[in-house]
């Protein structure tokens, strides 16, 4: 059972290390003025992705925060290309 738990402590410590390894870049924001929805499109690991605010009720930052901590669903690809 110690063997188990060591083991399970250092595969926590690695994967920790390759979660924070992947940082989002912000590519570019575009604002739909008629339809008040703000596209975030970012790169990861040079995978696209996407999030779309409804209502553009968060700043980049946050936005940032949020996808930086895992607590926001992004989409694959870009729905509005920069």
């Amino acid at each position: 059972m110690k063997n188990f738990l060591i083991l399970v402590t250092v595969a926590s410590l690695f994967s920790a290390r390759t979660i924070t390894e992947k940082r989002p870049e912000l590519v570019c924001v575009k604002n739909s003025k008629s339809r008040n929805i703000c596209y975030y499109n970012f790169m990861i690991e040079g995978v696209e992705y996407q999030f779309m605010d409804a209502g553009c009720r968060y700043s980049r930052e946050k936005i940032l925060e949020k996808v930086e901590a895992g607590t926001i669903a992004l989409g694959k690809d870009w729905k509005v290309p920069c």
